[in-house]
């Protein structure tokens, strides 16, 4: 009987310790991912002036564009997430519904965070236009998420 608590204690420790140092080494990789990414923006936006294809107030303009994409593709990517819980909380409320009387009231839980990012995507989420793209932008050096 003792060992096999041990042996329990000592399986939950590994799997501890191997979900952790698994978060980490992922953090870390994702956060080099990011850097590389801002370094090679970077050094197109500095090939671009030295190339003389661009000048300050083009580089500044591209990085308003860049910057006002990012913000839409923020709000496009909450709508859909809000879609998707609204989704999960009709689901449960379907499928709970047929398991006893009260328990579908759990699928009111998802399906109320959806709304309420719905509603903040919809209504509160600044609503950005990008516009056209500047001259010398070229799509590649974006990485779209």
């Amino acid at each position: 009987m003792g060992s096999t608590n041990v042996a329990l204690w000592l399986f939950l420790a590994t799997g501890a310790v191997a979900t952790f140092t698994f978060i980490t080494i992922v953090s870390w990789a994702e956060n080099r991912r990011k850097e590389r990414q801002e370094y090679y923006r970077f050094e197109f936006r500095k090939r671009l002036v030295e190339s003389g294809k661009m000048d300050a107030a083009g580089v500044t303009s591209l990085m308003q564009y860049e910057h006002k994409l990012k913000l839409q593709q923020a709000r496009e990517k909450l709508l859909v997430a809000a879609f998707v819980l609204i989704g999960v909380g009709i689901g449960i409320c379907l499928g709970l519904q047929f398991v006893s009387g009260g328990a579908w009231r759990l699928g009111l839980i998802p399906g109320s965070i959806g709304a309420c990012m719905l509603l903040y995507g919809a209504v509160f989420a600044s609503k950005v236009d990008p516009g056209p793209p500047p001259p010398g932008w070229s799509s590649d050096t974006l990485e779209q998420d």
